[in-house]
């Protein structure tokens, strides 16, 4: 088994862009991208994976202002309630931002390093997660399939 935590907020995979000379990914996603690529080169220390795997993946997602301001002492319980579920992580990120695009973005950025795994079609199950939180980032966990 291998974790990854990945300081960086995450980005859905963004739609290719058509011009007259061709396709083109956004530049501000192949910046991401390669961000993330340039950090599990540098700070990834787990196995390689070239067989089939689980991966258990968490999207701590940044939180609107109404979410991760500070209630005042006036404030209603349930107000407080919120942002203590907010600080705490415990809050679901149910707003647009599609899942599958968050685990696409992150898992060819992976397979761009050749540090974790031959392919991300190696990804015979997943279990993926929003959530809000103050420090958003990416964690994971991958485990080799037993036949």
């Amino acid at each position: 088994m291998s974790k990854i935590i990945i300081p960086i907020e995450p980005k859905p995979q963004s739609r290719p862009r058509f011009s007259k000379w061709g396709a083109y990914e956004d530049p501000k996603m192949m910046k991401w991208r390669k961000e993330v690529t340039d950090y599990i080169i540098q700070n990834y220390e787990g196995d390689y994976f070239d067989g089939a795997i689980s991966v258990d993946v968490t999207f701590y997602m940044k939180a609107p202002q109404s979410l991760s301001k500070e209630p005042t002492q006036r404030a209603k319980a349930t107000t407080k309630e919120k942002f203590i579920n907010f600080v705490n992580e415990l809050t679901w990120h149910d707003k647009k931002v599609d899942i599958d695009n968050l685990m696409k973005s992150v898992f060819d950025s992976i397979s761009k390093s050749e540090i974790v795994w031959t392919d991300d079609g190696l990804i015979a199950e997943v279990h993926a997660r929003k959530l809000y939180s103050p420090n958003p980032r990416i964690e994971m966990e991958i485990v080799q399939i037993e036949a």
